[in-house]
């Protein structure tokens, strides 16, 4: 089996005296699509954000590609980081966009600052991306001028212009309207079936469903349980999952 694009072994995060993440492991495989789900405070965000070290581990490894983001004595290097980061898009809740900024110059900026391309070379693929996510008519209009649902396609479009060979999710429809959830989906989608490699979290459960290769479940920072999407929403082993999975889907059924 070809060494997974994502290796996370024994991974711990405290913040002060409050641990976070208690020892995770996870292997992601390219192409693979892992969902991560759980309750609010699980340390879903956090295990996310420690794959491309947005956050820095308190002990453990984190492997992309078969590099560690720290060197051999345990230290981060901010150039080894940002080498590392390159190949791993991210998208947020919050769109993060530059408010001065039309959609097609905050889809340019980090190509022209970090991958050091040229403006007329970093339109192009600005244009390419905004053009693949459905924004070609939204182009130069600022995010003021757009939905939140188009924001958030900005911000797809953003990560996917900087061609990595990953991409992760935190709640990426968390903070939009429910008639604008879907248009994002529909991207994630489109990326899944061209086989992007992907770490998603995410409340959206039958998107998970549909989605996922392997659905993890978390609670307060351990990795519960992880199997099938049909596997683990249907037979959950584990009483915590059960209850989650229960809760969330029917929650009809706590007020009966």
């Amino acid at each position: 089996m070809p060494k997974p694009m994502i290796e996370v072994t024994q991974l711990h995060k405290s913040f002060g005296s409050l641990e976070i993440l208690k020892g995770i492991d996870l292997d992601v495989h390219q192409g693979e699509i892992v969902v991560i789900i759980g309750p609010s405070g699980s340390g879903k965000s956090t295990l996310l954000r420690c794959l491309n070290c947005l956050e820095l581990p308190t002990s453990g490894t984190v492997k992309v590609e078969g590099e560690n983001f720290a060197d051999s004595s345990g230290r981060y290097n901010e150039k080894r980081v940002a080498k590392l980061r390159t190949e791993i898009g991210m998208v947020f809740q919050s769109f993060n966009l530059f408010p001065m900024m039309t959609a097609v110059e905050n889809v340019m900026a980090a190509q022209v600052k970090i991958r050091k391309k040229s403006k007329e070379e970093a339109r192009k693929t600005a244009e390419k991306y905004l053009k693949k996510v459905g924004l070609a008519e939204r182009m130069d209009h600022y995010p003021d001028q757009l939905s939140g649902g188009q924001k958030q396609r900005v911000a797809i479009a953003r990560a996917l212009a900087m061609e990595p060979h990953i991409m992760l999710f935190d709640e990426a429809t968390s903070a939009l309207d429910p008639e604008l959830v879907g248009e994002v989906l529909k991207v994630i989608r489109e990326l899944a079936d061209e086989g992007m490699t992907m770490v998603l979290v995410t409340h959206e459960m039958r998107f998970a469903e549909e989605i996922g290769d392997r659905i993890i479940f978390m609670d307060k920072g351990m990795i519960v349980e992880e199997g099938k999407p049909d596997e683990l929403f249907n037979a959950p082993k584990h009483q915590r999952t059960k209850l989650f999975i229960n809760q969330v889907l029917h929650p009809e059924a706590e007020k009966v």
